[in-house]
C-alpha cells in the first residue's frame, strides 16, 4: 500500500441507508399514501416489503462487518415509535434497541438518523413541516428518542434539510406534491428549526452524544457561463439553496427571513454531514434557468438517474465546508446507481480521491459512508436504480455481494488507496503536479 493515499488513523470507513427505504412493510406514513396515487412512482412500484431489512438487520450487520465496514448510517422511523398522535409503540422502540445493539455486537459505529423524508401519516394530515406549530410534535419525537437511546453515540439531525422543501412544496414531486415559492420557504425554515430542536433535546438528555445536520450539497457549476448575470444567478440558487445552511449554523439566521437571528439555532451541530452526488448546470432560456441538468456540457458518463459523474465537485464541496464550518466533516453519502459494477467500483475509487486530497489540505474529514448499503426503494424513482453494494433480489431477498463491495472493503481495510486501482481505473493522480517528496504525500 502506498503511503501516498493512506487515510488517517481511527477514519471511519461505512455506508448508508435510511429506515424506510430497506426496512420494508411500512404502512403509518405520507410516503405509503403517496405510493397509492398512479402514475406517481416510476414502473407503478410500491415499496412494500423492499429490502426486508426490518427483519434482516443483524446478518446484514454481520455481512457489512465482514466486508470491512467498521460504520453504518441508518435511521429510525418516526412512523412507527409514533404511529397515532401521542401513541407511542414500546415495541418498535424495542426493536431499534436490538437494532444499535447489533450495530455493537458488530463492531459498526452507528449514525442514527432521525428525520428521512417521511413523517406519520396523522401528522401530515395536520398539514406537516408546513405548519410551525407541529415542530411540538416533532420535539416530542425527538425527546422519545432521547430519553431511550442513550447508548447512541453520533446522531444526524435532518437527512437534507433542502430536499423535502424542493421536491415536495416546490416541485410537487415529492409528497405533498405542493407547487408554490412560499410554501417553499416556510418548510425549508421549519426543517432547519427542526435540526435545530433535535439537536438541543439530544444534548439536554446525552450530552456526550455527537449531533450533526446532514446536508446534501450539489455542485453549482458555473465555469460555461461567460456572462456575469448568468454567473450571478447560479450563485443565488446555490445560496438559496446551499448557502443559507451555512448562515443557519453560523449565525443563527432563517433562510430568507432579513435580520434573523436565533441561538437555538446557532452552532447547533457538532459536526457536517455532506452528502454529494454530481454537479448541477443551469440552461438559459429568454434570460431564465428553465433546465437544470445534472450534468456537464462534456460529460458522456453518467449515472442509471442520468446524474453526471463529476469527483472533483466533492472536493470542491469539502474545501467549502472547511471554510464554512469549524468542526469534523463527515461524507454521509456518496454514491452512484449503475447496472455496471466496475462504473461503481471507479466511481468510489475517483471520489475517494478528492477526499484524500481535501484531507492533504486540511479538511478535517473523519469518516465516508458509501450510499447506499444495500440496493433499495430510491423514493420516486422506485426500484430500478441500483445504488448498492450488496445487491438485492427484491422477490427472494437474497443478498448479491457486488465486486464493488469487496473493493470498498479493501480500501478499508488496508485504510488506503493503492496506486494500482488507479492506474486500473484511469484516475488520474491529483498529486503528480504539485507534490514532489514522498514525505509531502503522507496525511
Amino acid at each position: 500500500m502506498s503511503e501516498r493515499f493512506r487515510f488517517p488513523d481511527e477514519f471511519l470507513w461505512g455506508s448508508a441507508q435510511s429506515a424506510y427505504q430497506v426496512e420494508g412493510n411500512n404502512y403509518n406514513n405520507d410516503w405509503y399514501e403517496f405510493e397509492q396515487i398512479p402514475g406517481v412512482i416510476k414502473n407503478g412500484d410500491r415499496c412494500g416489503e423492499s429490502s426486508d431489512h426490518y427483519n434482516l438487520f443483524e446478518s446484514d450487520f454481520k455481512l457489512l462487518r465482514e466486508l470491512n465496514q467498521n460504520a453504518l448510517r441508518t435511521g429510525i422511523e418516526w412512523s412507527r415509535i409514533v404511529p397515532e398522535e401521542n401513541v407511542v409503540n414500546e415495541d418498535e422502540l424495542e426493536h431499534y434497541h436490538k437494532v444499535i445493539e447489533s450495530l455493537r455486537k458488530n463492531n459498526l459505529t452507528g449514525f442514527i438518523n432521525i428525520f428521512h423524508f417521511t413523517i406519520p401519516i396523522w401528522l401530515e394530515r395536520k398539514g406537516g413541516f408546513l405548519k410551525t406549530k407541529n415542530l411540538e410534535y416533532f420535539q416530542h419525537y425527538c425527546e422519545v428518542l432521547a430519553k431511550n437511546f442513550p447508548e447512541v453515540d453520533f446522531w444526524n439531525t435532518i437527512n437534507e434539510p433542502g430536499v423535502v422543501p424542493l421536491l415536495g412544496y416546490l416541485y410537487g414531486d415529492f409528497p405533498p406534491r405542493k407547487k408554490s415559492i412560499t410554501a417553499f420557504a416556510k418548510v425549508y425554515r421549519n426543517m432547519i428549526r427542526a435540526h435545530a430542536i433535535a439537536y438541543r433535546k439530544i444534548k439536554e438528555y446525552n450530552p456526550r452524544s455527537q449531533v450533526g445536520i446532514v446536508k446534501t450539497m450539489p455542485y453549482f457549476y458555473q465555469k460555461y457561463h461567460s456572462r456575469l448575470w448568468k454567473k450571478w444567478i447560479v450563485s443565488a440558487m446555490d445560496f438559496a439553496y446551499n448557502q443559507v445552511m451555512f448562515n443557519a449554523l453560523n449565525k443563527g439566521k432563517l433562510p430568507f427571513v432579513p435580520f434573523s437571528h436565533h441561538k437555538m439555532i446557532k452552532d447547533s451541530s457538532d459536526f457536517f454531514g455532506l452528502n454529494y452526488y454530481d454537479p448541477v448546470f443551469f440552461k438559459f432560456k429568454f434570460g431564465i434557468p428553465l433546465e437544470t441538468d445534472f450534468k456537464l456540457p462534456e460529460q458522456s458518463e453518467t449515472t442509471q438517474m442520468g446524474w453526471g459523474i463529476y469527483p472533483k465537485g466533492l472536493y470542491e464541496d469539502i474545501m467549502r465546508v472547511k471554510k464554512e464550518f469549524k468542526g469534523p466533516i463527515y461524507i454521509t453519502e456518496n454514491g452512484i446507481a449503475t447496472l455496471q459494477d466496475e462504473q461503481r467500483q471507479k466511481f468510489i475509487v475517483a471520489h475517494l480521491v478528492e477526499v484524500h486530497k481535501a484531507i492533504s489540505e486540511g479538511a478535517n474529514v473523519k469518516g465516508f459512508f458509501y450510499w447506499s448499503s444495500l440496493d433499495n426503494w430510491e423514493w420516486a424513482e422506485g426500484f430500478e436504480p441500483r445504488f448498492g453494494l450488496i445487491g438485492i433480489d427484491y422477490k427472494t431477498k437474497k443478498r448479491e455481494v457486488r465486486e464493488s463491495a469487496k473493493m470498498y472493503g479493501s480500501i478499508a481495510k488496508e485504510n488506503g488507496i493503492s496506486e494500482d486501482l488507479l492506474s486500473k481505473y484511469e484516475i488520474e493522480n491529483p498529486y503528480k503536479t504539485n507534490i514532489t517528496t514522498k514525505k509531502d504525500l503522507v496525511i
